[in-house]
């Protein structure tokens, strides 16, 4: 197929749910239409979920069990930072471009900002921030915390990049201690809003392509593998199924079976399906579909002609949505001198 001919096949699986062009959100205002993907992420090297205690990870007791949790922009960063990575790639992401510090608006004419979100931060802009169309619940773990967690203890470097003290002629003792996710696996759902179809393979690619999170990624690379359980529409309404009552809905025998990747998400997708089946206005996508939603977002991702497409419809996408919000904020401007 070719990329017009794969973005069609999505329009047609999702008709009903996306949109034409972003910048519709700017001239229509926000559609009741969510696209809600439930993203199972597997522990593949243990990994540091950080807060303000080095020596803490994260946790909440559901069915009074202890879970770990971790919290949303652990994930949307790096997810949000393939896609700017993407933009490099092809030299499409604006020069003034600096993660979390954009001094004008120019910055903003890029898919990662129109999709993510994003706000400039100079002093003397005006843009609006842009709110996101991709959000992120936190994740939580459907093995326990105990199974989960293991605690280490660590001797810090000198100066030198070594333990070996010259001063004392021997070696140093500053220990410290991090608490590691080191195997289990993580459920959390990636509600998309008011997108086209290039935005929703944009975002879902970037889900399967990240694979380094949390703290000290320079030295704890590659730690979780991504995959996709379930895919669920609605409208006029959200879905109100998350993790957490997903979580809290799983018992201790379903718990104890999740003992490798299949069962855990068979037993997770069962559950999933069980609580959505309640709400009348939500529609889950079947095996069939979410299998060639997925193979057509890794046949675009593994493309570089194809990859390269996908930008520059997304650039042209941004470069729209940008100057419709241009338009609107000038006549928000000349209404406010009026009055």
């Amino acid at each position: 197929m070719s990329f017009e001919q794969k973005v069609s096949r999505i329009k047609e699986i999702f008709d009903g749910y996306i949109i034409s062009e972003p910048k519709e959100v700017v001239k229509k205002g926000y559609r009741g239409i969510y696209i809600d993907v439930y993203v199972l992420r597997k522990i593949i090297s243990p990994v540091i979920f950080r807060n303000t205690d080095r020596t803490e990870l994260t946790y909440t007791t559901l069915s009074n069990r202890l879970h770990v949790e971790v919290y949303s922009r652990k994930f949307k960063a790096p997810e949000k930072i393939t896609g700017l990575k993407i933009l490099k790639e092809f030299n499409k992401l604006p020069s003034g471009y600096f993660y979390n510090s954009l001094e004008d608006e120019s910055a903003l004419r890029n898919p990662v900002s129109v999709l993510y979100g994003d706000t400039v931060t100079g002093k003397e802009a005006e843009a609006p921030a842009i709110p996101s169309r991709i959000l992120y619940t936190w994740a939580l773990s459907p093995q326990r915390y105990e199974d989960v967690a293991e605690e280490k203890t660590h001797n810090a470097l000198s100066e030198m990049g070594t333990m070996w003290d010259p001063k004392e002629g021997k070696l140093r003792e500053t220990l410290f201690k991090n608490i590691y996710m080191n195997k289990g696996h993580l459920l959390q759902l990636i509600t998309f809003y008011n997108v086209v179809p290039e935005e929703l393979i944009f975002g879902i690619g970037n889900i399967l392509h990240t694979s380094t999170y949390g703290a000290e990624d320079s030295v704890n690379q590659r730690n979780i593998k991504n995959d996709i359980l379930l895919i669920a529409c609605s409208k006029p309404f959200e879905n109100p199924v998350t993790p957490y009552e997903v979580i809290e809905n799983l018992t201790d025998d379903e718990i104890s079976k999740m003992t490798n990747d299949d069962q855990t998400k068979r037993i997770l997708q069962n559950k999933l399906r069980d609580l959505i089946s309640k709400y009348a206005y939500v529609k889950i996508l079947s095996e069939k579909e979410t299998t060639e939603v997925l193979e057509i977002v890794r046949s675009i991702y593994g493309d570089r002609e194809l990859l390269g497409r996908l930008v520059e419809v997304l650039v042209d996408y941004a470069n729209g949505f940008i100057s419709a919000l241009g338009v609107e904020v000038e006549k928000a401007k000349k209404t406010k001198k009026r009055s």
